[in-house]
């Protein structure tokens, strides 16, 4: 009887490390997936010649990528803990087409009624400009570092991976794994 526990033991200790291994492989696989998306979307953006995208800076810091159209008043960057004002358009980064980045299958969220009314985003018009408090967790980590990567005035691309965003959660619109990528202007920044 007590080989046939120990039997069963190493069987279910077998099983459970198989499955642990198999979740291991497949997180990793969407790290890779998502790494790919972005930096492919980002050396697109960055080598254009067609004028689709007219990239002036770049930025990467802890896996959030900036690709700035306009780099605004470099003389006031965001910094943490400051209080902003902020258009946005946020879609799920599922194409490497810098040329249609965002479309009517990925935009998930806007607080610019004439872009919520162009996508259907029911609930989204009578927003207005975001207040907010950059940096300090008010925001989805990946947006929250991409704010304090920007300056006051600046229009910006700020991508992220799934990690900085809803991981393997689907929240909304926004199915599980899926890389963001948010379109900002930063309007206002008050020094905290």
């Amino acid at each position: 009887m007590k080989q046939y526990f120990l039997k069963i033991k190493k069987m279910l200790i077998f099983i459970f490390a198989a499955l642990i291994f198999a979740a291991c492989s497949n997180e990793e696989t969407v790290v890779n997936t998502e790494d790919r998306l972005i930096s492919t979307f980002y050396n697109n953006a960055i080598s254009d010649t067609t004028g689709h995208i007219n990239i002036t800076d770049s930025a990467i810091v802890n896996g959030v990528v900036k690709l700035s159209f306009n780099i605004g008043n470099s003389n006031n960057k965001i910094e943490q803990g400051d209080s902003v004002n902020f258009y946005y358009i946020g879609a799920i980064l599922n194409s490497t087409d810098i040329s249609n980045y965002m479309n009517s299958a990925n935009v998930f969220t806007t607080n610019i009624d004439s872009i919520a009314v162009k996508y259907s985003l029911a609930g989204m018009t009578g927003k207005d400009v975001e207040k907010g408090i950059a940096g300090k967790n008010y925001y989805i980590k990946g947006l929250d570092t991409g704010l304090t990567m920007m300056n006051e005035h600046e229009n910006a691309l700020i991508l992220f991976p799934s990690q900085l965003a809803y991981g393997s959660n689907t929240v909304g619109a926004v199915p599980a794994n899926s890389p963001l990528i948010f379109k900002i202007i930063i309007t206002k920044i008050k020094k905290n």
